[in-house]
């Protein structure tokens, strides 16, 4: 079968390209035999078939305006007439209407193609008139795992003709498919090293921009007060390097603000090492995000850690694995002292998530084993038949 994994692919995003690395180790584990690609231009360190070429300006695939939109519908185009299973694989792709979605429920609709989905949350929606739409779309999939509950009860609200499953996002079962173990609880480290991720949300979404401003100060005050106060060494990822999406802007305010303070901070970007910045996140002693997947990936490993809930998802996300109350911090956050007191609680390892991430990725690999088209493979792959070196 010829089957192309679609997503939010090339818009040099951490945790999209996280999705795109493991739906091609998954699919070359569990899915052998069929014929795999991916709709979006290529990702620097995963070998796989991109749809994209690399003589295509990245640029215009990405553009927000009327010119990457229609770039981003001739590639889908092409996928949907010469394919034989679109998979969406990852994130919140299924959350609202637009013309790509429609033109997708219209293929699927005239059997043009067959969808499914892995990994995915289905909405937030803006307006009931979204939610029918979607589910209008979604009742013509064959196969949707899920990475929450709250996605689950959206499905079960929907009336879809199958029976959704529950598999947790989609990189937890990344673990599953790298060399080693990532299971090992670290050595505490001294100085001890902090993790930080930010990103713009309210600002990109129409929603309240002075919660936003207010958030950032206070995440920033408080790592600067920690870090001069403990001698903390603060690690910056910048998990999303877009020109007009991109997190880079506060993650130089922020490193700008610990150097008045006599404080070295590098920032770290996935851009040219997709796998060298899940490293980097896991060999932290803790780590305050706003991105999700940085939290993702600091739970994987182990790593105590504490994510903002700034979206429903990320709510979802902490509530599934059972978060302590003492380690979450809401969008509402405004108070530096409150933030530096709760990166005291998370060096000092107080309380975790009660699902274990051992548990997690064996339930995230349902995203692949699950799968109606799914087939027994002998041996876990090598990673290096996967990632370009």
């Amino acid at each position: 079968m010829k089957i192309t994994l679609n997503g939010y692919y090339g818009f040099s995003n951490y945790g999209d390209d996280l999705f795109n690395l493991t739906s091609v180790l998954g699919a070359a584990r569990w899915w052998p035999g069929h014929d795999v690609d991916i709709l979006g231009p290529p990702v620097h360190g995963i070998d796989a078939r991109f749809r994209v070429p690399t003589w295509f300006p990245n640029d215009l695939y990405t553009a927000p305006g009327l010119a990457g939109k229609l770039s981003r519908l001739a590639f889908l185009a092409g996928a949907l007439t010469t394919r034989d299973l679109l998979v969406y694989a990852g994130g919140s792709t299924l959350s609202h209407s637009s013309l790509l979605k429609k033109l997708q429920r219209v293929a699927a609709e005239h059997r043009w193609t067959k969808s499914a989905a892995v990994g995915v949350s289905v909405g937030p929606f803006s307006d009931a008139a979204d939610e029918a739409e979607a589910a209008r779309f979604l009742r013509q999939f064959s196969f949707v795992a899920v990475r929450d509950r709250q996605s689950l009860a959206v499905l079960e609200r929907m009336r879809v003709p199958y029976q959704p499953v529950l598999a947790r996002d989609l990189v937890g079962a990344l673990p599953l498919l790298l060399p080693g173990s990532f299971w090992v609880e670290p050595a505490p480290a001294a100085p001890p090293t902090l993790g930080v991720s930010f990103r713009f949300y309210e600002s990109h979404s129409g929603g309240d921009v002075e919660r936003e401003r207010r958030r950032h100060a206070a995440l920033m005050e408080g790592i600067c007060r920690h870090a001069k106060r403990r001698g903390t060494r603060v690690r910056i990822f910048c998990l999303n390097t877009h020109p007009r999406w991109g997190d880079m802007p506060l993650c130089c305010e922020l490193q700008d603000r610990l150097a008045a303070e006599g404080m070295l901070a590098e920032i770290i970007t996935s851009e040219d090492h997709l796998l060298g910045c899940w490293h980097s996140l896991a060999a932290c002693d803790a780590v305050l995000c706003v991105r999700m997947h940085a939290g993702i990936t600091a739970y994987l490993n182990n790593v105590p850690f504490a994510l903002v809930e700034y979206h429903e998802k990320c709510t979802d996300f902490l509530d599934d694995i059972g978060q302590p109350s003492s380690l979450r911090i809401t969008a509402n956050a405004a108070d530096p002292d409150e933030v530096s007191a709760l990166i005291e609680r998370l060096l000092r390892r107080d309380g975790h998530p009660t699902l274990s991430p051992e548990t997690y990725a064996l339930e995230a690999a349902a995203n692949f084993t699950a799968a109606p088209w799914a087939t027994p493979a002998a041996r876990m792959p090598e990673a290096s038949s996967v990632l370009a070196r």
